[in-house]
Parts: C-alpha cells; sequence; structure tokens
C-alpha cells in the first residue's frame, strides 16, 4: 500500500464518529449527591443528642451522673463548738502556766541558784521618764553596756557628794563618755529614806547636766543592784521645748 492510501486510512478511523461509552458522563452528579449525604449525616449527629437530652428526665439524669457512688456509713453530728468556753480555758491555762513558771523562778532566787531582777527589787529606779526608751533602760539594767567610769560616794555628805557629782559628771562629758556609773549605795544605814541615792535620782532629774542624761537605771545585782546607778550620756544635750 502506498504512503497516500495509508494517510486516507487514518483520516477514515479518527472522522468515523463519537464513542459509545464513557465511563465519567455521571461522576458531577454522582460527586454532587455523596456531599448530601455527608452534610445530611453530621446534621444528624449533632442534633441527635440534643433530642435525646430533652427526651430524658432531670432524675434519670441525676442517676446516671451518680452511677457508682457509694453512700456514706450514717454518722453522729458534734456537739456544738463553745468558743468563749475555749477562750476561758486558754486564759485559764496561760494563768497557770504563768504562776508555775514564777513558782519556780522564786524557788530558784530563794535557793540561790537565781539572782532576784533588780527590777523586781522595791528600791530599783530609772529614767527620766519623759524620754525614756524601754528597750534601751532593759539593755542598761541589764548591764549590756561598757561602764567607762564609776563615781564613789559612800561616805560622802550631801554638799560633798553634789561636788563630786557635778565635777565627775562634767569631766565624764568632756571626754566623750557615754556609760558611767555612780556608787551611793543601799542606804540602809540611814534614819529614814536613803540620802545619797535620793540625791543622785534628784540630781540626774533636775540638775544643771539633766539635759545630758539619756537613760539612768539601778544596776544588775551582780554589780551592786540598787545600791549603784548607771547612766547613759548624750553627745549633745537635748534641746529645750519653748512653752506655748
Amino acid at each position: 500500500m502506498s504512503r497516500r492510501n495509508r494517510a486516507s486510512e487514518y483520516m477514515l478511523c479518527e472522522e468515523a464518529g463519537p464513542l459509545k461509552i464513557r465511563p465519567f458522563e455521571n461522576l458531577a452528579s454522582l460527586v454532587a449527591q455523596s456531599q448530601k449525604q455527608k452534610k445530611r449525616r453530621k446534621t444528624e449527629n449533632t442534633q441527635a443528642p440534643k433530642k435525646l437530652d430533652k427526651e430524658k428526665s432531670d432524675r434519670q439524669l441525676f442517676y446516671e451522673a451518680m452511677k457508682g457512688v457509694v453512700p456514706l456509713e450514717d454518722r453522729v453530728d458534734s456537739e456544738p463548738v463553745d468558743i468563749e468556753r475555749q477562750r476561758q480555758d486558754i486564759r485559764a491555762k496561760k494563768e497557770a502556766d504563768d504562776l508555775e513558771k514564777g513558782i519556780k523562778e522564786l524557788a530558784a532566787v530563794v535557793r540561790g541558784q537565781r539572782p532576784l531582777p533588780v527590777e523586781k527589787i522595791p528600791e530599783y529606779m530609772d529614767g527620766p521618764r519623759f524620754s525614756m526608751d524601754k528597750g534601751l533602760v532593759r539593755r542598761l539594767r541589764r548591764g549590756q553596756f561598757a561602764i567607762q567610769a564609776y563615781c564613789e560616794l559612800h561616805g560622802l555628805r550631801a554638799e560633798e557628794a553634789l561636788q563630786v557629782m557635778d565635777g565627775f559628771m562634767s569631766d565624764s562629758i568632756m571626754n566623750n563618755r557615754r556609760a558611767i556609773a555612780f556608787i551611793h549605795g543601799r542606804g540602809r544605814s540611814s534614819p529614814g529614806k536613803p540620802v545619797l541615792k535620793g540625791l543622785v535620782k534628784d540630781f540626774l532629774n533636775r540638775g544643771r547636766f539633766r539635759r545630758y542624761v539619756l537613760a539612768y537605771s539601778s544596776a544588775p545585782s551582780w554589780d551592786g543592784g540598787p545600791g549603784v546607778t548607771y547612766v547613759l550620756i548624750r553627745k549633745r544635750p537635748v534641746k529645750k521645748t519653748k512653752k506655748r
């Protein structure tokens, strides 16, 4: 067969007409139908529980929620708490403990195992009252400040004692001393009140150096007790307040 005849056959095959089998002709409609079915199933799945909940009663829902719960055994409620009575019991216990502690401390003092706190002695004194720092005085009477100088007043008459105290105070201020002490004794041999001890107290409260006095207190028992007075001195005198 010649080349021309083959070409004509090929052309005849292409012009033979449309195909009779078309497998994808209904593909678009099938896809659309499948999407509708999926959408319908999704809607049914979301609406079904709500419909079921509406049909159930509150009692049924409660029973389902409490499924598997074991009830507790019966118990007897305790008596109501009396708060005021509890407070009274606590107060009474504290008072009893304080009393027992005080008795033990007193017994130790009587046996000589512990010295009597100087503030518990009737002869104890401290001051000055108008500007007294309680914490400072507490440290002072416990002997927590190093005493830099002592002034001995034993055996002196009142006028001599005042002169000695005045000179001692002036010398302490000039030498920048901060902690000093006056040894005056307890005055038990005096017919009335202790003379020298009263002079020291009056000197510290009303003397010309009173504005230099920061605080004073009876010494602890191991350093003379009420027979010695510790004094803390200010660096500068306190300013005098003007009366309105």
